[in-house]
């Protein structure tokens, strides 16, 4: 994601490109697969606090360290600026997650969380896919929108409601 992706007065954020590894040691910057993929989503309050905190920081030390600076442009960036690359990304998410003492979790896994609670909390399924970039609502649901204990729960005692309510009523 780079700064220019990014309207904090608006509270937006722009997929304007993906950077991915394309082989050991190499970062390949392309934009988005497709026209859906390519979009503009709303900040939550927090996030974008989040972000100006961010942006605050880098201005901060890219002032301090001056024409060193090299300046990628990038919200990640390391201490010279520089975009980091998506392996860092990964391992630093690894060390995270093993900190927090969870279960190995891939980063892509967070994209399947968010379908999923969007979905368990009734989200529409065409924002759900939109959100996530897809073409097709089917996908989405196929993919990303897992079920869950609680929501199985739920479904049982509802379904539960039902036949008693229709058995109530037919005697």
């Amino acid at each position: 994601m780079r700064w220019s992706d990014i309207d904090l007065n608006a509270k937006t954020l722009t997929i304007s490109n993906n950077r991915v590894m394309a082989g050991t040691g190499v970062v390949v910057d392309n934009e988005p697969k497709t026209r859906s993929s390519r979009r503009t989503l709303p900040l939550t309050d927090q996030l974008a606090i989040e972000l100006k905190a961010a942006k605050a920081r880098t201005t901060a030390e890219r002032l301090a360290l001056g024409k060193v600076w090299e300046g990628s442009g990038y919200v990640v960036v390391d201490e010279l600026g520089r975009a980091v690359s998506p392996d860092k990304l990964t391992r630093a998410w690894n060390r995270a997650v093993t900190k927090a003492g969870v279960s190995r979790i891939r980063l892509h896994d967070a994209r399947h969380t968010c379908g999923t609670l969007m979905h368990l909390n009734r989200v529409p399924l065409a924002v759900i896919s939109a959100w996530l970039g897809h073409t097709d609502a089917a996908f989405t649901l196929k993919t990303y929108a897992h079920s869950q204990r609680a929501a199985l729960d739920d479904a049982a005692a509802t379904y539960g409601a039902l036949v008693t309510d229709r058995d109530n009523e037919a005697g």
